[in-house]
């Protein structure tokens, strides 16, 4: 069937509960896998390959990191990196953790230099759209536990919810803070181009909740609903994602399928 519609038209069309000509197709791969399917193709470039496929891929435009230098093998946040390589591709696992031995919020005020978002360069996001007019456009959002994970390491992380919240909560206002200011330069800069903003972050194991609902509450949902609703402010969608079992977070009518109750579960 021949295409009626763009890439952004189309994705235009489901997020407005709209008719879209087919069903949209997005691309998420590893490296290695990607360049296996390039190979197959026989082209040589990302975005030949997403016409060949007919692929209604999102343009993500990230301004140029201008701070401070970086350490060799580490991130804007101070997280230090290994290369592991698991025999058909490889993947950056963190190994040292900036935040991983202060105690108190003075440790880190004393000690540790939050990133910024006068650290980036903003005016190079035109350039990444040149020629992309037709298809989605992502910019900006938040996913600040994750980060702090990273920061702190995943098992203090856990614990400085119940033992240390105060910390928590300055840290990841912080780094809300910094998603802010990042999201809200983006959305200056390419005014009315960004379609949608990955506001997210990662609530559910395998069985249930990482989190009970009342620290989802307490921690999270005050910085997402600020960045939904500058998202919301810009014109754009949030784009909100979650691994794992997360059934209990979710509005859903007051009986399941089978007709038994179910609670709201933001009254948990």
């Amino acid at each position: 069937m021949q295409d009626t519609m763009t890439p952004k038209e189309r994705w235009s069309a489901v997020i407005n509960r709209e008719k879209p000509d087919r069903v949209p197709m997005d691309y998420w791969g590893t490296p290695e896998i990607t360049e296996k399917v390039m190979a197959y193709l026989g082209v040589d470039d990302y975005w030949a390959m997403v016409e060949r496929l007919h692929i209604d891929a999102v343009v993500t435009v990230s301004p140029a990191y201008v701070g401070p230098k970086i350490k060799d093998g580490h991130d804007f946040y101070g997280c230090g990196y290994r290369c592991v390589d698991y025999g058909t591709g490889a993947y950056d696992e963190v190994i040292s953790h900036p935040l991983a031995d202060f105690k108190t919020i003075e440790d880190v005020e004393t000690n540790y230099q939050w990133p910024t978002a006068d650290w980036f360069d903003f005016t190079v996001l035109p350039d990444q759209l040149r020629g992309r007019e037709t298809y989605p456009v992502r910019g900006g959002g938040s996913e600040p536990f994750y980060h702090y994970t990273l920061m702190r390491g995943l098992k203090q992380a856990i614990i400085d919810m119940a033992a240390n919240p105060d910390f928590l909560h300055y840290c990841l206002g912080k780094l809300f803070d910094f998603s802010y200011e990042f999201t809200r330069r983006i959305f200056e800069h390419v005014p009315g181009r960004v379609m949608i903003s990955y506001v997210a972050e990662d609530f559910g194991s395998q069985e249930n909740l990482l989190f009970s609902p009342g620290q989802i509450r307490e921690f999270f949902l005050p910085g997402m609903k600020r960045m939904f609703d500058l998202v919301h402010q810009a014109g754009a969608y949030a784009f909100t994602h979650s691994d794992g079992a997360i059934r209990k977070i979710i509005s859903r009518p007051d009986r399941d399928r089978c007709g038994y109750p179910q609670p709201h579960p933001m009254a948990l």
